[in-house]
């Protein structure tokens, strides 16, 4: 909780160095959660995580992971504890897999394999892990005889799926240890992949592994390119992983003994049916397996029902495979799915389906919830006593029942809940597991509320306005917009937002007594399909309408300096930046963060061409008029407002022409603008020494511009701080 008597005014390093909870998991049994703190490691220039254990019953926490970063855990049992991080034995510092036995002591490696894992599942007796498979021999043969080169949007994705058995790699890894210097045979690997069953390479974008260790679902698309994401498929691979991984290394035995000078080498095998049986599943494109019902019966279902736009809303549906295998091949098992959000209108977040139920994340304005959905479509929505939770990551629910999330609202920032009793949808009594709000007692960071007003056609939009500390109504205050990439995102009503802590110094602009709006404009989450197509074919304009009605609004409040007006953002923010920067005569200075200058430069620069087909309603080589009209740089005759720009160097989702372009459109018509470059950043700023320097360039140009102070945006003195 935010003290009342904060006096501290927190520093752009301060607010980068801030600690919180990543992700966490709860124990099967429900009576410890794994946890991960991020933090920040300023010698090393990177963020990092470590793992810790909560124990419920004995109300004791401590710490598991001593160095590195924790991407992903999972409980293997109650007592035991998969964790993925950073091997920093490897040359590339590829993400492996560790277990810690009875939560104590040094982890066992389970995986040493070459490229970086990505993401893993707990399965049968061991582990299913995703990766990129060995580079394969004619790859090689490519690249030897003709160098290295990429065939633009045609290359074969490397994606691969493997299972390890947890018992036989650490007796794998005694064996080889043990035999380590003399000449005896080293024992094979016990590790398959079962990939290998499918038909044609494929990038793998997600899977689900039944409850009941004898399936595993995958969501495909063609190539790895997002270009392909309508190109995508579906997979069940029904299989017994201990009996497909003892037929493996019986026929590897078998084959070497007849193989001479082949003691460490695989042996060709084109017979991969001892990995099970492949089906691919006859859904249309764009749907994805989400969920396995506990019984493993039943699948649950994202697909939008209407058409694949961006701007369209997934429904969650339910399919029952045990019911209708048969017909999972044919295209007729469409009609078997049954929708059950038809009455949420919303889009569904992290999904769990336990015993209890189906239950999901979703937006609801500027807070978020959880909803319990029953297989007949009834919603009820957990009552978290006026709290918000965090979407991603950190909503967990075991096998016991009881509930893990973060909580935070407008006066307290995220910490880690558990439930005092098995989930019940009348009653949900929690506990405080951390206490990570003592970082920033007595920080001053002004109060947040939400705010709604219409815009210019008549559209209801909401608001997170931060108002300094000690306001007063009577008081003409600059007015700083920050607005949210996306558009299919939002911005909560949260007393510390994590974009806060990476891009837009926020807390800072209110401590020099400016107010901050945060604008859920149009096209934005959690009001409902037809809010989110508000910006079809009006991006940029509509985008003007909401945030200049904003001004009107609070104009009409009695308290904003009018004279004094900013507006800054990221990605989509970063465009809407740019448009009311070029296109409106009402702001001082904006900020331009890996923004759209371009919609023509953007469509045939980025790796989602199709963005711009969906919300623009064609493609630019047979009618460009929407794209000019809806471009900032369409109107850059015009242009008079002084533009910070920020952009990554190798950004693809908005590749840096963009932010070129629109510095040497503004550069020609003499607007004072700057731009910085950020070597080997894509499209987020992801190392805390840039995000100091991309807060701290936002900070002084705002301040200059807005409050009259100096211009000095790599102040080192000042950057520090």
């Amino acid at each position: 909780m935010v003290s009342k008597t904060a006096s501290i005014k927190p520093t752009i390093t301060d607010m980068i160095s801030l600690e919180f909870v990543s992700h966490a998991k709860i124990s099967p049994s429900g009576d410890k959660i794994a946890y991960c703190i991020r933090n920040t490691n300023w010698k090393r220039d990177a963020y990092e995580s470590e793992c810790f254990i909560f124990d419920i019953e004995k109300n004791k926490t401590f710490q598991l992971t001593r160095y590195g970063k924790v991407n992903e855990i999972a409980w293997m049992n109650n007592e035991s504890l998969a964790v993925l991080k950073v091997d920093p034995e490897m040359k590339e510092n590829a993400n492996q897999i560790f277990v810690f036995e009875d939560l104590i002591g040094e982890p066992i490696k389970i995986t040493d394999h070459k490229n970086d894992i990505q993401n893993f599942k707990i399965f049968g007796e061991g582990i299913v892990f995703l990766s990129k498979a060995v580079e394969g021999v004619k790859k090689n043969e490519r690249k030897n005889k003709f160098g290295s080169f990429i065939h633009f949007e045609q290359e074969r994705s490397t994606s691969a799926l493997y299972y390890v058995d947890y018992n036989k790699m650490k007796n794998y890894l005694a064996e080889k240890k043990k035999k380590n210097g003399n000449n005896s045979k080293i024992p094979i690997k016990p590790v398959i992949e079962i990939t290998k069953l499918l038909k044609e390479p494929l990038s793998i974008l997600s899977y689900i592994v039944s409850p009941q260790d004898d399936a595993i679902y995958l969501n495909c698309q063609s190539r790895d390119d997002r270009v392909y994401e309508q190109d995508s498929s579906n997979y069940q691979i029904r299989i017994n992983p201990n009996e497909a991984l003892n037929t493996y290394l019986q026929k590897q035995s078998s084959d070497k003994k007849e193989t001479k000078n082949n003691n460490n080498k695989d042996v060709k095998d084109d017979d991969v049916s001892y990995l099970g049986a492949l089906t691919k599943i006859a859904f249309p494109i764009v749907t994805s397996i989400v969920n396995i019902s506990p019984d493993g019966k039943k699948l649950l279902i994202a697909r939008r029902e209407r058409d694949n736009f961006y701007f369209t809303q997934s429904d969650l549906w339910i399919l029952d495979v045990d019911e209708w295998q048969s017909l999972l091949a044919k295209e007729e098992i469409i009609d078997k799915l049954v929708k059950i959000t038809s009455s949420l209108d919303r889009t569904a977040m992290s999904t769990h389906w336990v015993k209890e139920g189906i239950f999901c994340s979703h937006v609801d304005g500027t807070k978020t919830a959880i909803s319990h959905i029953s297989e007949s479509g009834k919603i009820t929505t957990l009552d978290l006593g006026g709290n918000s939770t965090s979407l991603f990551n950190t909503f967990d629910i075991s096998e016991s029942g009881r509930l893990c999330l973060l909580i935070y609202n407008s006066s307290k920032m995220e910490e880690l809940y558990i439930s005092q009793n098995p989930l019940t949808l009348s009653e949900l009594e929690l506990i405080q597991i951390t206490n990570i709000g003592k970082q920033v007692q007595n920080w001053q960071f002004g109060t947040v509320e939400t705010i709604r007003w219409p815009s210019k056609d008549g559209a209801e939009i909401e608001g997170v306005l931060r108002k300094p500390e000690g306001f007063n109504p009577k008081k003409k205050y600059p007015l700083v917009f920050i607005i949210h990439g996306g558009p299919a995102s939002f911005d909560a009503e949260n007393i510390l937002p994590r974009n806060d802590l990476y891009y837009y110094p926020g807390i800072q602009f209110s401590n020099l007594d400016m107010l901050v709006l945060k604008v859920n404009y149009r096209g934005s989450i959690g009001r409902g399909q037809a809010f989110l197509e508000l910006n079809k074919d009006n991006l940029g304009i509509g985008d003007m309408w909401d945030i200049e009605s904003a001004i009107d609004y609070l104009d009409q409040q009695g308290f904003v300096d009018t004279t004094k007006i900013g507006c800054m953002g990221w990605s989509q923010g970063g465009y809407i930046s740019a448009f009311v920067g070029i296109h409106s005569k009402r702001f001082k200075a904006v900020s331009v963060g890996a923004g759209i200058a371009d919609w023509y430069t953007y469509h045939i620069s980025n790796d989602i061409p199709q963005f711009t087909t969906h919300y623009l309603s064609g493609s630019p080589f047979r009618n460009r008029e929407l794209y000019e009209k809806t471009a900032p740089i369409s109107n850059i005759k015009n242009a008079k407002t002084p533009t910070l720009i920020q952009h990554g160097e190798i950004d693809q989702r908005v590749p840096l022409s963009n932010a070129k372009e629109l510095y040497r459109g503004l550069k020609e018509m003499n607007v004072p603008v700057e731009l910085f470059i950020y070597p080997g950043m894509g499209h987020p700023i992801h190392k805390p020494k840039a995000n100091r320097s991309v807060m701290y360039q936002n900070l002084n140009w705002f301040s200059h511009y807005l409050l009259g102070e100096d211009l000095n945006l790599f102040d080192e003195k000042k950057m520090e701080k």
